[in-house]
């Protein structure tokens, strides 16, 4: 093999080990603490997590200056936690699991809660609409696309559950370019730039 066929060998196996080497490191990270403070969560918590997949590290890259790539709204059920959230699956619906299983170690490496100043009757007006969503089997849109209703991805489901409580949220959409167009998306972060909602977690 001659000399300049091994330099572009090289070139080529190095292009392609960079992205690879960024999501191990990327899926290596893990900065989740343990979570035993059930009673401090309220009804229409939002909670928010860095998950470890392939759509997580693509999230990631697009919103690089945020620690979160995914986020759900708490509902609290007979004292108990669950996380109703919009996520690409088998049965290709959303979501409700229990606190637990939204922050899994094994597939999310943080999280954080963030909780909003409206009150208790508010808030549980934006729970049962997302309690809705759920209930009526919405699919994941899988297009990302804001006019769709019955079809939602994670941060539409939190934004149209507020709106549908009457709450509109000074939430902003970020313009992507994929191959088959633009689309106007909404990353998990802008909930965090939201002055109505803080940390708690």
């Amino acid at each position: 093999m001659s000399l300049c066929k091994k330099i572009n060998y090289f070139f080529i196996v190095l292009l392609f080990s960079i992205p690879l080497l960024c999501y191990l490191g990327f899926r290596n990270t893990n900065k989740l603490s343990e979570f035993d403070n059930f009673k401090d969560l309220k009804n229409g918590d939002l909670i928010l997590r860095c998950g470890k997949s392939t759509e997580s590290f693509a999230i990631h890259l697009a919103d690089n200056t945020s620690e979160f790539t995914h986020i759900g709204i708490i509902s609290i059920e007979k004292e108990h936690p669950y996380v109703i959230h919009a996520v690409p699956n088998k049965q290709n619906i959303l979501k409700k699991e229990t606190l637990l299983e939204f922050i899994d170690p094994e597939n999310n490496s943080t999280y954080a809660i963030y909780r909003s100043q409206y009150n208790v009757e508010t808030l549980s007006k934006v729970v049962n609409e997302a309690q809705n969503f759920y209930s009526k089997k919405y699919t994941f849109d899988n297009e990302y696309d804001l006019n769709t209703d019955t079809k939602l991805y994670c941060t539409e489901l939190i934004l149209k559950a507020f709106n549908n409580a009457g709450i509109t949220l000074n939430i902003k959409a970020k313009q992507l370019n994929f191959v088959i167009g633009k689309h106007n998306i909404i990353f998990p972060s802008e909930f965090t730039k939201e002055p109505e909602f803080n940390r708690v977690i």
